[in-house]
């Protein structure tokens, strides 16, 4: 007997509204196509809906038998002149049967209000429990959005643009010649130019520009274009932020006044930029930036901290539970600031070589079961899943040092090197498939996918489509863009052969971790 539950999901949710036949074509059915109708797609969930202000879905059917509500207006009778049919409104503004018409729109409110609260909806709804169901640990970037009432208008907007961003990664694969896309694509580009605007007029004004404000709508606008860019030109707003910062003291003593942007700047620093430090000599300092500098060419990092600060920033603030992107092991997560050190240094210098056999030595003594034995009490339940990412960020760790290390020649490609780069690399194909199918480890894996990816030219074509997958997997389950990107990119590099290095795939600097 043929399974219901797959024959209910063939129909798209448009057509199960209209009780139609619905002939099951991804990624838009032809029905829809057909009728000029926006298809809404498969997903088990129905989706939400963006509707024009005063547009309803549907209407109440009357009972049988129950007549027409006697009209609160008075009746006004207009006579016709003798010979004449009566007067009829024009044909433009007759209402058709099978459209109500729309209500007037008070002139006092705002348009984009109704998107406003759409978004608050749609992230309360969808958004929310996603992020709440997934964590591993109690944390301060997930929680509920209760009011929009004391929220700057700045932040609104962004807050809409992310949502509609959400709402488009989820429904297709981010192609704006879609069916699906067209109808939303505007609005989101219409939001997020109130979002500029508004940003614009704060940093405008002296007073406004040394308020708390202008810092969180830079930084929630800069966050959002991390989440919805399709180019590496978020340097330029990065630079932008820190500049901001500067007014205020600086990010360190951003960090120290500000407790409510704390988890969320040193999450943004651990992603993509450094730490500026005060009265720092120049011919000191060195790539700190962590996560982007890894997916950026060596001459072509952030050098405005030293690595000392970074360390010591990381043990004071950093955590596997309070980044839901990013749950590197700590020691791990070490490591990768140092490597990322060596990628800047003069490769063939007797010491960085010296340094680079060190981290290696390092990387392969550590354990994720102890790792995993050792973290606090209160992600006990979830030590399953702590160990499927320990495993799997020990063997990405170890891949990118070896990988980006012979790459810059800081690593000699000796048979030693070799061997240890099959055994990481078996490791991590393997691994990858079960962080990929345990629910809370999943959001997890982009960098890791990133890491395999590379690795992947060498690997072959099977490889290389499993890694695509699960890249548009990532961007449509976490409704960003940055991991079509990278399978961009891969692809790109894919084409070379395996005989490519790691600093052939970026061509620019890059930030695929937000």
């Amino acid at each position: 007997m043929p399974n219901l539950a797959n024959l209910r999901h063939q129909h798209c949710w448009e057509c199960r509204r209209r009780r139609v036949v619905c002939d099951g074509q991804q990624p838009v059915c032809n029905k829809c196509r057909t009728a000029g109708i926006v298809c809404p797609g498969y997903a088990d969930k129905k989706p939400l809906q963006w509707l024009a202000p005063g547009q309803v879905m549907s209407r109440p059917k009357k009972r049988k038998g129950q007549g027409r509500l006697p009209s609160l207006r008075p009746q006004v009778s207009c006579p016709s002149p003798k010979g004449q049919a009566p007067l009829t409104p024009p044909e433009s503004q007759k209402r058709h049967p099978n459209h109500p018409a729309t209500p007037p729109i008070t002139p006092t409110l705002r348009p984009e209000m109704f998107d406003i609260i759409e978004a608050m909806l749609y992230y309360n709804t969808r958004i929310y429990p996603d992020l709440q169901s997934h964590q591993l640990g109690p944390s301060q970037f997930v929680f509920p959005m209760l009011t929009v009432e004391d929220i700057p208008l700045s932040i609104l907007h962004t807050l809409v643009s992310v949502t509609i961003n959400h709402r488009i990664m989820q429904m297709s694969d981010c192609c704006p010649e879609i069916d699906l896309v067209k109808p939303i694509l505007p609005r989101f580009y219409h939001h997020r130019g109130i979002t500029i605007r508004a940003i614009h007029e704060l940093l405008d004004a002296e007073e406004t520009r040394r308020g708390l404000e202008a810092v969180v709508s830079v930084y929630a606008f800069l966050f959002a274009f991390l989440q919805q860019s399709m180019t590496p030109s978020w340097r330029t707003h990065v630079d932008g932020f820190m500049t901001l910062l500067e007014f205020h003291g600086g990010f360190l003593e951003i960090i120290d006044r500000c407790d409510q942007m704390r988890p969320s700047l040193v999450g943004l620093m651990m992603s993509v930029y450094p730490v500026p430090l005060p009265h720092t000599p120049t011919n000191i300092t060195n790539s700190t930036a962590v996560l982007a500098n890894t997916t950026s060419p060596p001459d072509n990092q952030f050098q405005v901290a030293d690595t000392v600060t970074t360390l010591r920033l990381t043990e004071d603030y950093y955590t596997e539970v309070y980044f839901p992107p990013m749950s590197c092991p700590t020691p791990l997560f070490i490591k990768l600031i140092l490597i990322n050190e060596l990628r800047a240094r003069e490769p063939f210098h007797p010491k960085t070589k010296q340094a680079a056999l060190g981290i290696l030595g390092q990387i392969e003594l550590f354990s994720p079961e102890d790792w995993t034995s050792n973290l606090e009490k209160s992600v006990f339940a979830n030590r399953e899943e702590f160990l499927v990412i320990g495993r799997v960020f020990h063997a990405s760790v170890a891949l990118y040092c070896i990988l980006s290390l012979v790459s810059t020649g800081a690593l000699k490609s000796t048979r030693e090197v070799e061997v240890l780069r099959a055994k990481y690399a078996q490791a991590l194909f393997s691994i990858l498939e079960t962080g990929m199918s345990t629910p809370k480890a999943r959001k997890r894996m982009t960098w890791p996918l990133i890491v395999a990816g590379v690795e992947a030219a060498r690997a072959g074509a099977d490889v290389q489509k499993y890694i695509g997958r699960c890249l548009v997997d990532m961007a449509r389950d976490q409704g960003i863009s940055p991991p079509l990107v990278a399978k961009r990119l891969l692809e790109r590099f894919w084409v070379g052969g395996g005989e490519r290095k790691w600093d052939d795939c970026w061509d620019g600097a890059y930030a695929f971790i937000m």
